[in-house]
């Protein structure tokens, strides 16, 4: 197991890396992602309705106002100049080839509707079109038999011509001799400059794989050497000079190149598994992206993915919503999302639970203004098989303009909210506005010292001058009133060690003793909020909002429907966090606020009395049965 090791807090080395991030792509999300940009380039540029009625995943455009359209028919001119053979598709993170083996079938099809012969078409696309990294040598090598295989159902005698397809184990320059670098260049300084800038890019780059930047050189200049040396005698450095030198500066010509389409399932690995020389790369070079390295392949594919080309991917969907990825988000805001396949948890087969929740999406490397993009929402079903029904039935589906995404506070791709709920927030106000929303929250960093239950503790120790005084950290579900039950050490010289030491933290005086608002951070994805008598201080699992204006009516905005609504928006997520709270809209309606605030206070009640029916609770005075 890649990760046990992991849980041991020992990083995730450079040699396990293939193995902490292999996952393998459903066939019909590879389809999906395929045909959607190696098979929209083709089409935009070349209709051709038998094509299109052969791909079964491929998504229509959104229908588009005109002037969007005449935008999107400038762009598709561009691409009626285009060749089969011009077409570069790489994925660089290949595995063993999946992708590349259904975009070499995508590719089959374009070429033959072009009048071309299946087996002149098949080696072209070796030569011309498919290209592939990993860093897994074993992997590369499966890609390399699958390609080929494929590859020879068109052309049986494909074995013999001696065509290298342009897939490759990404090798690094760190163990190349400098004798040998020496003998490659024979002191020709462009050839020397030249080699030299590639073993530098080249670097730990099984550490890093396909997010290392390398700089453009002149190649064809390199490869020219190279078949030079394949005539000398020197047998010295000839060997080292193909079995070390050759396929870094094969890696490197790939990886400096640029491409029609990017199309990939990219490693998933959370910043805390990373190693130090890879989470100090990707901070230096990705801090956009550094939370996990899907995301920072988000980021490398828009840049190896020419102007007004494609990157599709599947990826984990918290870059739609979390706030780490605000920023890559809102530059990704900047190109056109054409249509996206939101997965949610259980796309793959093999991993089960909620913990991997994903969406497959494609990206054209333009903007234009108005443009809407196609959403399909296959978060219900939880089977593999039962999504890919859902999105070829055209079910669930949403044309969504982007720019909208932008009025919602942290820019959460929410394809499916209507326009009506979009502009309720320029119209609403936040909580913090009518409130003392606290910055700040107490952490003791010794709760087995520091915390008691409250029938722990004699009655006459308890309260705002005592030794003790109650402590609101979150709890189960419970809505309007409880989950008062814990207690915290306020005296002088606990409150002192809360002020000093430095893993801990002192509640700052406004807060405390404050009626107000509490919910419980972790939701199981349904808010509940409380009221809070000014009688505690809280931590951050159990966060607060005091001194709130019209505090039963917010208390029941803040647990009706219509505010999940807007959770599930702002953070999908089971943690609800303070910003969240602060995002949503508040319209304080003045006919209904004594009717809202009535009904509040009963449910308050209602609460307070079950809460206190039990002998745990602090006011609990007799069973109700007695």
């Amino acid at each position: 197991d890649p990760f046990a090791k992991l849980k041991k807090n020992v990083k995730i080395a450079k040699e396990r890396i293939p193995a902490a991030t292999q996952l393998f792509t459903p066939d019909w999300i590879v389809r999906y992602m395929v045909e959607n940009s190696v098979g929209r380039l083709w089409l935009d540029g070349h209709p051709n309705d038998e094509l299109r009625g052969g791909w079964k995943y491929y998504l229509d455009e959104a229908e588009q106002t005109p002037e969007v359209e005449a935008q999107l028919e400038k762009l598709r001119e561009e691409y009626r100049n285009i060749k089969p053979e011009e077409i570069k598709v790489i994925d660089p993170c290949m595995g063993s080839g999946h992708i590349l083996v259904y975009a070499f079938d995508v590719l089959m099809k374009i070429y033959t509707s072009a009048g071309w012969d299946q087996r002149e078409a098949a080696r072209s696309i070796l030569r011309n079109n498919l290209y592939g990294l990993d860093i897994d040598d074993r992997a590369a090598q499966l890609a390399y038999f699958a390609v080929m295989m494929k590859a020879r159902q068109y052309d049986r005698r494909l074995l013999t011509r001696g065509i290298q397809p342009n897939l490759f184990a990404i090798r690094e320059s760190n163990q190349i001799d400098e004798a040998v670098v020496k003998y490659f260049h024979k002191g020709d300084p462009e050839l020397k400059a030249a080699i030299e800038s590639v073993i530098d890019d080249m670097r730990d780059a099984k550490e890093y794989g396909s997010i290392i930047s390398v700089r453009s050189v002149d190649f064809e200049r390199l490869y020219a050497r190279f078949d030079e040396i394949a005539g000398e005698v020197d047998l010295t450095n000839k060997d080292f000079v193909f079995d070390d030198l050759l396929p870094v500066v094969r890696s490197a010509e790939l990886l400096s190149t640029r491409y029609d389409v990017a199309v990939t399932n990219p490693p998933y690995m959370g910043g805390s598994g990373m190693n130090p020389k890879l989470s100090e790369f990707v901070k230096a070079r990705y801090p956009d992206s550094k939370s996990d390295l899907f995301a920072v392949f988000i980021e490398r594919c828009g840049e190896i993915a020419k102007s007004g080309g494609y990157q599709a991917m599947i990826t984990q969907h918290s870059w739609m919503f979390l706030s780490s990825f605000e920023k890559l988000r809102e530059r990704l805001l900047s190109f056109d999302i054409v249509n996206m396949a939101h997965l949610g948890a259980r796309a793959f087969e093999e991993i089960g639970g909620e913990v991997v929740q994903t969406t497959a999406f494609v990206i054209r490397r333009n903007y234009i203004a108005g443009y809407k993009g196609e959403y399909c929402r296959l978060i219900s079903p939880t089977t593999q098989r039962g999504k890919e029904d859902m999105f070829l039935a055209g079910e669930n589906r949403f044309a969504a303009e982007q720019a909208n995404f932008s009025k919602i506070p942290g820019c959460p791709v929410a394809y499916w909210v209507s326009e009506a709920m979009v502009s309720t927030f320029s119209k609403g106000i936040s909580i913090d506005t009518i409130s003392q929303y606290t910055g700040s929250q107490n952490i003791t960093a010794d709760n087995e010292k520091y915390l008691r239950f409250l029938w722990e503790v004699s009655s006459c120790r308890i309260g705002k001058e005592q030794h003790w005084v109650f402590y609101i950290k979150g709890g189960l579900f419970r809505k309007w009133y409880g989950n008062i039950e814990l207690l915290v050490d306020w005296s002088p010289k606990a409150v002192d060690f809360y002020k000093s030491n430095p893993t801990s933290n002192l509640l700052a005086e406004k807060y405390r003793f404050k009626e107000g608002i509490t919910y419980t951070e972790l939701t199981s994805g349904v808010n509940s909020f409380r009221y809070l008598p000014p009688i505690a201080i809280f931590d951050k699992k159990g966060p607060c909002i005091v001194d709130v204006q019209n505090n039963e009516y917010c208390l029941g905005f803040f647990n009706s429907k219509v505010a999940a609504q807007y959770f599930k928006l702002l953070n999908p997520t089971i943690t609800l966090q303070v910003k969240d709270v602060k995002n949503v809209p508040l319209i304080i309606d003045q006919k209904e606020l004594p009717k809202v605030s009535e009904i509040a206070k009963e449910n308050v009640a209602i609460s307070k009395a079950d809460w206190d029916s039990y002998e745990t609770s602090w006011d609990f005075k007799r069973n109700p049965l007695v």
